[in-house]
C-alpha cells in the first residue's frame, strides 16, 4: 500500500498513478530522480470509499458543477488518517530521513498518452514531517477538483473511477530548475532540446511569476542554436519554517544556466526519451551542482510524423511538402482505397514524375501525398524544380528561400522515376494535334470534339462490367481517363486567348477587366453546379424548410414545386457526386444522403450573392476591354480572343469532374462488393472496403478465405498512430521539424499573394470546416485552404482570405470566376485574425489590413 522509490517490481498505473510509475521507473534505469515513498491507491481505500458514498459526491456524478465539486473536495481536504494508515506511514516516512519534504498527488489517467491533466494536481513543497499527513489530504482531494473532474468528463473517463495516489519525496533545494522538452515544441523539430530555466525552486517557472531562459540545443550539431536570457526579478526558495517563501534575485540578468549544464541537461532529457521512446517533457533541479530528474511525462501535442519518411538523426534531411492540402485543399487523410487508385492516377497523368514509393518524388503514407522536394529536384534540375516549387504557393517560396538544399541533396536516384524522360516526351507529341487545333480550329468545332471524347469516357464508367475484379475496373477507368486526357483542345484554346488578350492590353492597368473575362465561362461545371445550388436556394418553398429531416422528407415525397423538382433532378443526375474530399473514392456522396445537399443549400443567401452579378461584371469588364482595344484599332482580335476563350477555357475544371463521376461510380460497385461480404460475415460494415487496397479486394473477390478483416485491421494500424492531427503542417523535413513561412507586416499590410483582384473592406468570418457557421452577406471569410464543397460559402463572401492556396487551387479559380478579391499564402492568418474583425483586403496587391479588432 506503500511503495519505496527503491521497489524490486514497479506496481501498476493502477495503484501508483502515472506520475509516481515513472519515477520509479526511472529511478530503476538510473536517472538521478530523488528519494520518495508512493500512498497508493489502496492506501486511500478508506478515504476514496467515504467519499464516494457521500451526499456531496453522489450529487456532482449528476452534475459535475464546480460547486457540488467544490464540496465534494472540502470533504476530502478534512480526512484524517485511521490507525492503520497511519502506523504504514509512520513506518515508511522515516527512509527518508530528511527536513523538508515534496507531496505530490499522482493520479492513474495523469502523463497518459492522449491526456493532460497539466496544472490541475496539487504539488506542495518544503513541507515539514509534522504537516505531512495534513498535506496529503489536500494533495489527496485535488482529484476531485472541478478542473479535473470536468475534462475527465471531457475525456469520457468514468468519474466513478476516480482514484488517486501521493507521492512524497525528499526536497531538493534548487538553486536552478525548470522544464525541458526533448523536442521544440515549437516546431517539432526531433533533434532540438527545448530548456526553460530560472533560479530558485521551479513552481515559480510553473506559476508564472516569472519569465525563464529559453535555451535550444541541437542535439545532432552538438550546439547551442538559440539562447533568450530574460530578466527573472524574483525567486522561489525553501522557508525555514516549511513552505516556500519569494526573494527578490539578485543575479536576474544572468543566464540560470551555464554551458555545460545545458548539454548535460539535454543528454538526460534525451536519454529519457530513448528510455520511453516516445517525446517527454521533464521537470529538473540542480541542487549543489548535482542535476536531479523531478518529473517526466508523455508530449502530447507533438506531431508524430511518419516512420516512413524519417531518416536518422545526422543523415542527410529530405523536405516534404503536403500535396493534397496544396493542390487539393484537403486536410483530413485519404481512405487506403482512395489514395490507391489516387496515387495510380498521379504516377500516369504525370508520365510518371511523381512516383509514389517511399524513396519516390512524391511518397504516399497512410493516406497521406508528398512532394519530396530534393527527389523532385534530382529529376527535373535544381532549376527547374525550384521554379516549379515556386509556381506552387507563396508560402512554399518563402519557406524554401531560407532552407539550403545545396546541403541536402538527394542521394541515389528517386525511385519510381526510371523513364520519365521517355514518357513525357511521348505526351507531349501527343499533344501537338490538340495544340494545332487549338490554334487553327474554330470553338464550336474544338468544343464538339471534346464533348465526344467526354461521351466516350462516360459511357466507359457507366458500363463498367460489376462481375468484373476490382482491378480490372480500375485499369479500365485510369485508361479511359487517359485517353480523355489525350484531348485537351479546349484547355490549350482558353490558354491561347488569355495570352492574346494579355499582349493586346499589356501594360494597360487592366488585370482586373481581364481577369473578370474568366466569369461566367460556358462549359465550367463547378460553375454550373454554383448556380443551380443557388436556384434552389433562392425558392421560397425552400427558405420555409424549419430542417434537415423537413427537406428530406420534402424530397422522398415529391412534395417540392415542379420548378425546385426540375433543378434538384438536373442537380443530382450532373453534381450529386461533388463535395468535400470528392477525390476519395470512400467519400459518401450527396445521393446516398440528400440531407447533405440542405446542408449546402441553407448556406446560401439568395438576396446577396455573387451569383446575382457575376454576368453583369463580365460584360462590364467587356464592354471596358472593348472600348479600349478599339481605341488602339485592336477590337476584332479582341472580340475573336475574348469570345474563344469564354467557349473553351470552362472545360478545363471537366477532367476532374469526369473523375469524380468515376470514383463514384466505382463506390457504388465497392459497396455492392461489401454488401456481399456484410452477409457472408467477411465483413463488419459495408464501408470497410475503402480500408483496403485494389490489390486485396481483388484477392478477397477471388479467394473466399482471404481474411478481410485481419487485413484490414493491420492496414489501420498506420493510420491510428497519426489519428490526433487534426491539421496537416504545409512544410515538414524528414527529422520531424515543421518549417513555416513568417508573415510579414509592412506599414500595417500583412503581405501575401495576389490571386483575385478587387479592394474590399468587411467583418472577418474564420471558418476550419465549410457549414460550421454561416457567412453573412459582406463578411470576409478566412479559411486554411478550399475545395468544392465550399463552392457555396464563396458565393456569400465579399473577399476571401486563404492560409494555402497558389492560382490553379480551387479556391483560387472560384475566387476569380465570382470576381471576389482573394489573397493566399498567409499560414497563421486564422491565428492573428478573429471572427467579427473588420479587415481590409486588397487583391490587387495581395495584402490584408487589419483596422479594427473586435
Amino acid at each position: 500500500m506503500i511503495h519505496s522509490f527503491d521497489v524490486k517490481k514497479v506496481p501498476s498505473i493502477l495503484q501508483v498513478g502515472g506520475k509516481a510509475k515513472v519515477l520509479i521507473e526511472t529511478k530503476k534505469a538510473g536517472f538521478p530522480v530523488p528519494e520518495g515513498i508512493v500512498l497508493s491507491v489502496d492506501f486511500f481505500e478508506s478515504w476514496l470509499s467515504e467519499i464516494k458514498e457521500s451526499e456531496q459526491f453522489l450529487n456532482t456524478l449528476k452534475d459535475t458543477t464546480k460547486e457540488n465539486c467544490d464540496k465534494v473536495k472540502s470533504l476530502a481536504m478534512i480526512l484524517k488518517f485511521d490507525k492503520q494508515q497511519k502506523e504504514m506511514f509512520d513506518n515508511q516516512i522515516m527512509i527518508l530521513e530528511d527536513k523538508f519534504f515534496a507531496v505530490r498527488s499522482s493520479s492513474p489517467e495523469e502523463d497518459l498518452k492522449g491526456v493532460s491533466f497539466a496544472g490541475m494536481y496539487e504539488t506542495y513543497l518544503g513541507k515539514k514531517i509534522e504537516d505531512l499527513e495534513e498535506t496529503v489530504a489536500l494533495a489527496f482531494s485535488s482529484c476531485f477538483d472541478y478542473r479535473v473532474m470536468s475534462y475527465k468528463k471531457q475525456k469520457d473517463i468514468p468519474l466513478e473511477n476516480t482514484s488517486i495516489a501521493v507521492i512524497i519525496q525528499r526536497q531538493i533545494a534548487s538553486e536552478v530548475s525548470g522544464v525541458g522538452f526533448s523536442l521544440n515544441p515549437l516546431n517539432n523539430a526531433y533533434d532540438e532540446v527545448v530548456i526553460n530555466a530560472s533560479f530558485g525552486l521551479g513552481e515559480a517557472i510553473v506559476s508564472g511569476i516569472v519569465t525563464p531562459d529559453m535555451y535550444i540545443y541541437d542535439i545532432v550539431d552538438k550546439k547551442i542554436i538559440e539562447k533568450k536570457v530574460n530578466i527573472k526579478e524574483i525567486e522561489l526558495q525553501l522557508n525555514p519554517n516549511g513552505g516556500m517563501v519569494e526573494k527578490e534575485n539578485i543575479n536576474k540578468e544572468q543566464p540560470a544556466l551555464l554551458e555545460i549544464q545545458i548539454i548535460e541537461l539535454s543528454s538526460l532529457i534525451k536519454r529519457c526519451e530513448q528510455h520511453y521512446n516516445f517525446p517527454v517533457d521533464v521537470e529538473w533541479a540542480y541542487e549543489a551542482d548535482q542535476l536531479y530528474l523531478l518529473q517526466a511525462r508523455p508530449i502530447t501535442t507533438h506531431l508524430p510524423f511518419f516512420e516512413e519518411l524519417l531518416t536518422e538523426p545526422g543523415e542527410t534531411k529530405r523536405f516534404y511538402i503536403d500535396l493534397l492540402m496544396m493542390t487539393q485543399g484537403i486536410d483530413e487523410s485519404m481512405s487506403i482505397m482512395g489514395m490507391d487508385i489516387w496515387k495510380k492516377l498521379i504516377y500516369s497523368t504525370k508520365s510518371g514524375l511523381l512516383s509514389t514509393q517511399i524513396n519516390g518524388t512524391a511518397p504516399v503514407v497512410n493516406g497521406r501525398e508528398y512532394l519530396s522536394v530534393t527527389a523532385y529536384q534530382k529529376v527535373l534540375g535544381k532549376k527547374t524544380g525550384r521554379k516549379a516549387l515556386d509556381t506552387y504557393d507563396g508560402n512554399i517560396k518563402k519557406i524554401f528561400e531560407n532552407i539550403d538544399l545545396e546541403s541536402h541533396s538527394f542521394e541515389g536516384k528517386p525511385e519510381g522515376t526510371k523513364g520519365y524522360i521517355g514518357r513525357s516526351l511521348k505526351k507531349a507529341l501527343l499533344m501537338l494535334p490538340d495544340l494545332f487545333k487549338a490554334v487553327y480550329s474554330d470553338q464550336e468545332r474544338i468544343v464538339k470534339d471534346y464533348l465526344k471524347s467526354v461521351d466516350i469516357f462516360t459511357a466507359v464508367i457507366e458500363n463498367l462490367d460489376c462481375k468484373k475484379t476490382i482491378d480490372e475496373l480500375v485499369n479500365e477507368t485510369m485508361t479511359a481517363f487517359d485517353t480523355l486526357m489525350d484531348n485537351v483542345s479546349p484547355i490549350f484554346a482558353g490558354m491561347l486567348s488569355q495570352q492574346k488578350l494579355k499582349k493586346i492590353f499589356k501594360n494597360d492597368d487592366l488585370d482586373t477587366e481581364l481577369i473578370a473575362l474568366n466569369m461566367d465561362l460556358d462549359g465550367n461545371p463547378t460553375s454550373e453546379m454554383g448556380n443551380l445550388l443557388f436556384l434552389m436556394a433562392c425558392s421560397s418553398e425552400f427558405r420555409e424548410i424549419k430542417s434537415r429531416a423537413h427537406f428530406i422528407l420534402k424530397i422522398k415525397t415529391d412534395n417540392f414545386p415542379v420548378g425546385f423538382m426540375t433543378h434538384y433532378g438536373k442537380f443530382m443526375r450532373l453534381y450529386s457526386s461533388r463535395g468535400f474530399k470528392e477525390i476519395d473514392v470512400a467519400t459518401k456522396r450527396i445521393y446516398e444522403d440528400v440531407g447533405m445537399l440542405y446542408d449546402r443549400l441553407i448556406q446560401i443567401n439568395p438576396s446577396e450573392n455573387q451569383n446575382l452579378i457575376v454576368k453583369s461584371k463580365r460584360e462590364e469588364a467587356y464592354n471596358k476591354l472593348l472600348q479600349v482595344a478599339k481605341d488602339k484599332g485592336q477590337d476584332k482580335k479582341f472580340i475573336k480572343a475574348a469570345e474563344r476563350l469564354k467557349a473553351t477555357f470552362g472545360y478545363r475544371e471537366y477532367p476532374k469532374y469526369m473523375l469524380v463521376n468515376a470514383f463514384s461510380i466505382l463506390h457504388k460497385i465497392c459497396l455492392e462488393i461489401a454488401g456481399k461480404w456484410v452477409t457472408e460475415g467477411r465483413l463488419e460494415e459495408a464501408c470497410h472496403i475503402f480500408d483496403l487496397t485494389i490489390e486485396e479486394i481483388t484477392k478477397a473477390q477471388k479467394d473466399e478465405k482471404f481474411d478481410l478483416m485481419f487485413t484490414r485491421e493491420k492496414n489501420l494500424r498506420g493510420y491510428k498512430t497519426v489519428e490526433s492531427v487534426t491539421q496537416w503542417p504545409l512544410v515538414i523535413d524528414s527529422r520531424g521539424k515543421i518549417h513555416k513561412a513568417k508573415i510579414k507586416i509592412e506599414n500595417g499590410d500583412i503581405i501575401g499573394d495576389s490571386i483575385a483582384p478587387g479592394k474590399v473592406v468587411g467583418k472577418a468570418k474564420v471558418l476550419h470546416t465549410p457549414y460550421e457557421k454561416s457567412i453573412i452577406p459582406g463578411e470576409i471569410l478566412i479559411v486554411r485552404a478550399t475545395e468544392p464543397s465550399w463552392t457555396p460559402i464563396f458565393t456569400n463572401a465579399s473577399g476571401v482570405v486563404m492560409e494555402i492556396g497558389g492560382p490553379l487551387q480551387h479556391g483560387s479559380i472560384i475566387a476569380r470566376e465570382y470576381g471576389i478579391p482573394c489573397v493566399s499564402g498567409l499560414v497563421g492568418i486564422m491565428d492573428l485574425i478573429k471572427d467579427g474583425d473588420l479587415i481590409e483586403v486588397d487583391g490587387n496587391r495581395g495584402t490584408v489590413r487589419l483596422l479594427e479588432e473586435i
